[in-house]
């Protein structure tokens, strides 16, 4: 199986821990939408991209617990329990190009690190340095020159607008949010 360029590995889950006895693993989606992980043939097991080992999938399957989904994987090279509890804890990535198409109004969190974030107003803030995907909503972090950084919800109160042909983040401040 050939290597994808790391480049092109996007973060999809994390191998919580091997499930029964036939190398099945459990895995916490790490996306909106953990239906995108059902369609998938291969996916990328490591610590990170530059170091993920491609895995051919057999079959996917859902839990649904009260504390949310989980993706439960049965890989062809993984047969016994043992294997499959040597994933934990690891990473698990797909390819960009086997991931199903996004709609016109979704896009990957990574896609805004280095958009240029300026007021509704037009002022200048910062740069997108990092995006952080916590459970009530993600957050751009911003890096200001001269400033503190700024955390930006990333919902539909603070974005007046997403363009990804100017490169820019247009938001809405409220009083405090870039004090």
């Amino acid at each position: 199986m050939a290597r994808v360029d790391p480049e092109a590995l996007l973060l999809v889950g994390r191998v919580w821990r091997a499930h029964g006895t036939q190398g099945e693993i459990k895995v916490i989606p790490e996306t909106d939408d953990p239906q995108r992980l059902a369609g998938l043939q291969t996916v990328h097991i490591g610590p990170d991209p530059e170091r993920a080992t491609p895995y051919e999938v057999e079959a996917v399957r859902f839990q649904y617990p009260r504390r949310g989904p989980i993706a439960l994987i049965r890989l062809e090279a993984v047969a016994e329990r043992e294997t499959a509890e040597s994933l934990r804890s690891l990473r698990v990535y797909a390819d960009v190009a086997a991931l199903p198409p996004l709609r016109d109004d979704e896009f990957f969190l990574h896609d805004i690190i280095g958009l240029r974030v300026v007021t509704d107003a037009g002022a200048p803030v910062g740069t997108v340095h990092e995006v952080m995907d916590l459970p009530a909503q993600s957050i751009a972090v911003v890096r200001r020159e001269g400033a503190a950084d700024a955390l930006i919800p990333l919902v539909p109160a603070f974005i007046a607008n997403l363009d990804f042909d100017a490169q820019t983040l247009v938001i809405r401040p409220i009083e405090g949010l870039l004090d």
